[in-house]
């Protein structure tokens, strides 16, 4: 039984459990004990009612696809002005799966993360065409996806073409919660989305696996930094040395920095000041349904301040 379903918009999961994918048929699931042998290899058997309920629940989501998306924006130093916005999804308002840690997390113990991902993906593609912000955006895309997908390269650009979307407006952000075991293939597939004009940003540099291998095997256009190292960077000398030290890498590789978690004053004009070259978090603007179009008066105040104090008070004596 195949894993990925060619067209994601026609697999169909009811509430009993029932799986019908084309070319493969449909198969009823009266009660756990026949999970392991309905999904075949998809998702580990559940050990109790509250892991087969959240199967229940994630495979409802899944038939209705009732996920919808919100976006948060992303600034450029450079020019003061919104440079792109992350697509971000939620589940429904009233499930116990609305935050997408909890959504994902369930869809990778049930072995249904790629099917999850690709619905999210064409939900916030389709918004953003809709929305017509004419600006870049991030589309979060596990790397388990990216093999799963890369023989779809053309039928998921035509998708994007069809919805109005420039391919060079979308830039494919790799999450880096799994472990990327053979980098040879994974680059290679990979490249056949760059080939077809997609860019590329690695996100959470400093948090997953081999983060710094990572960006040197792949050559992102845009490096998101982990918020660890810049909340606080303003008071703490040892991050900010690590972010210089950074920025002076992103400059020789060509690639575009993006510090996330920014959402002090503070912090935002450290970031500045060390010409890193674009931010994004609460000070900035928060992810929503109706992205912000216009950066606030307060962000655009701290655009045109003097230079910031360093480590006005905490770890002074590191420095």
């Amino acid at each position: 039984m195949c894993r990925y379903f060619k067209n994601p918009e026609r697999f169909v999961i009811t509430k009993a459990v029932q799986l019908s994918v084309p070319e493969i048929g449909a198969c009823e699931v009266l009660g756990p004990e026949d999970v392991d042998a309905a999904y075949a290899g998809i998702a580990p058997r559940p050990r109790d009612n509250t892991r087969f309920r959240e199967l229940e629940e994630l495979t409802r989501i899944l038939e209705t696809r009732s996920v919808y998306p919100v976006f948060q924006p992303i600034l450029a130093f450079g020019t003061g002005e919104i440079l792109a916005y992350e697509g971000l999804i939620r589940g429904p308002e009233t499930s116990s799966m609305h935050t997408p840690t909890k959504l994902f997390d369930a869809a990778t113990r049930a072995g249904f993360l790629t099917e999850l991902n690709m619905l999210c993906a064409r939900k916030v593609v389709r918004q953003f065409a809709k929305l017509d912000m004419k600006r870049q955006l991030f589309l979060n895309i596990t790397p388990q996806t990216v093999l799963e997908v890369k023989d779809d390269v053309q039928r998921i650009t035509r998708f994007i073409r069809d919805c109005g979307l420039d391919i060079a407006q979308v830039t494919i952000e790799l999450t880096e919660n799994q472990l990327i075991t053979d980098r040879s293939i994974f680059r290679d597939a990979l490249m056949l989305f760059r080939g077809a004009g997609f860019r590329v940003a690695l996100d959470d540099l400093g948090e997953g696996f081999s983060s710094l291998r990572l960006w040197s095997d792949l050559q992102p256009d845009f490096v998101k930094i982990d918020m660890h190292f810049v909340q606080g960077v303003s008071e703490d000398s040892v991050k900010f040395h690590f972010l210089k030290s950074l920025q002076h890498i992103a400059e020789g590789c060509g690639s575009s920095l993006i510090a996330e978690g920014v959402e002090t004053a503070a912090d935002f004009c450290i970031l500045r000041d060390l010409g890193i070259h674009n931010a994004q978090g609460f000070l900035i603007g928060r992810a929503t349904k109706e992205p912000l179009v216009v950066i606030s008066d307060q962000v655009s105040g701290l655009m045109g301040s003097g230079s910031a104090p360093l480590f006005a008070k905490g770890t002074a004596s590191r420095s």
